[in-house]
């Protein structure tokens, strides 16, 4: 049997992402009309898991053991049956939280969908091809803020692979862009209750605790370097003007360039809302999420999301500028070679956590977009598969970079 050339598997593949093409727009549309949130995105999760088994894939369940943080696994990874392990393996990352109180306004509806396809696609294409190597659909639970994709890495979901893949909307067509590192934080001050009016000196006001909160912050901003992002909002302040508030809840983000500086900025913001509870007499309880680590980004597996584009219709980003979001993606990619390209899904330049954004993760260019992306995530993925020495090159780079 003659061995496929890259050129034929990718053709294979996509024939297949057009085929799949009407059935993956239906799961985005259904994914964007039904958002959930948080760690409780069962639909989500079996509309992508019910799609990939119906096209082959092998399917796990609950794979990410957050029992401590949930008591709903959403997490699961599908892979090609039958296809050995120990030859090339490629994550490809799938999403499908979406935002309180905004719905889908980060693309998630279209990040999920997109993975599978293209990991159908690739099972598709190397049927009956005489090719080793697999692809991992990863579907990994609460991104905004709850870091599922840490908890699969602590629990050896992402160990079978090599490299991983992802993709996210955007305003414009990048490659490889980096971000920064983020974590987020919950302040509940408990004070005392009493009348406004009829003896306020009996209360221990937990909203002036909130409120110092944010002037200490204010402060601590003349103070940091240009990397650094504080912001926040007050999620409970009190019922009654004419009550004392005997709780208040602050919640409270914190991003920096790297882990290590996010570790020490976390602190000092700590020292903040502390000293409002010393000043106030309110206790002070602190909740910390998880640590989203700034991603790295690997040339050499940039490179092969970049020859991909021309396939597409695509021309090469002239450079990918810094960005300062930030993702539990950087955690994969401190741990495997990584890369996040993006496309843009509307042509008003329209920016994530957005009402205009959301309004675009549902529209004929976010479908085609849907479709664009699956062909080169799964073209990418194809390329890695058949040169294991290319995949040791980038893998080499990766640990270089990190150390």
């Amino acid at each position: 049997m003659t061995r496929p050339t890259a050129s034929d598997l990718k053709a294979r593949a996509f024939e297949a992402v057009d085929s799949l093409s009407a059935e993956a727009v239906a799961i985005a549309k259904d994914l964007h009309a039904h958002p959930e949130v948080g760690w409780r995105t069962q639909r989500s999760a079996d509309l992508l898991t019910d799609y990939l088994e119906k096209h082959g894939m092998f399917v796990e369940k609950a794979v990410a053991e957050l029992g401590d943080v949930s008591d709903v696994d959403c997490s699961f990874r599908a892979s090609i049956p039958g296809h050995m392990d120990e030859h090339v393996g490629v994550a490809l990352l799938a999403e499908y939280d979406a935002l309180p109180g905004l719905g889908h306004g980060c693309s998630h509806n279209l990040i999920g969908t997109i993975a599978a396809t293209a990991g159908i696609a690739v099972r598709r294409a190397l049927e009956g091809s005489g090719v080793s190597g697999n692809v991992y659909v990863m579907g990994c639970p609460f991104e905004e803020g709850g870091g599922g994709k840490i908890y699969m890495i602590e629990a050896g979901v992402f160990d079978v692979a090599d490299v991983s893949i992802m993709w996210h909307g955007s305003s414009e067509v990048r490659v490889g862009s980096p971000n920064i590192a983020a974590s987020g934080m919950t302040y509940t001050f408990r004070g005392k209750s009493a009348h406004s009016g009829a003896n306020p000196h009996h209360g221990i006001n937990a909203a002036d605790a909130a409120m110092l909160t944010f002037a200490g912050v204010n402060a601590l901003r003349q103070h940091v370097t240009s990397d650094v992002r504080i912001h926040g909002i007050i999620q409970d302040g009190g019922a009654a003007a004419n009550s004392v508030p005997d709780k208040a809840v602050v919640r409270m983000m914190t991003r920096a360039s790297s882990y290590k500086n996010i570790e020490r900025l976390r602190d000092r913001v700590h020292d903040c809302a502390r000293g409002a509870a010393l000043m106030t007499g309110a206790t002070l309880e602190i909740e910390e999420d998880p640590v989203y680590a700034e991603r790295l980004v690997i040339p050499g597996l940039r490179e092969v999301v970049l020859d991909n584009l021309g396939l597409v219709g695509l021309e090469r980003p002239d450079g990918d500028p810094q960005t300062f979001a930030s993702a539990d993606s950087g955690n994969v990619s401190q741990y495997i070679p990584h890369v996040t390209f993006n496309l843009p899904l509307d042509t008003k330049g329209s920016v994530p956590h957005t009402v205009a954004f959301a309004e675009a993760c549902n529209t004929d260019m976010a479908w085609d977009a849907l479709v664009t992306a699956a062909k080169i995530m799964a073209a990418s993925a194809i390329d890695l598969i058949l040169d294991p020495e290319r995949v040791s090159a980038i893998k080499a780079e990766h640990a270089a970079l990190k150390g």
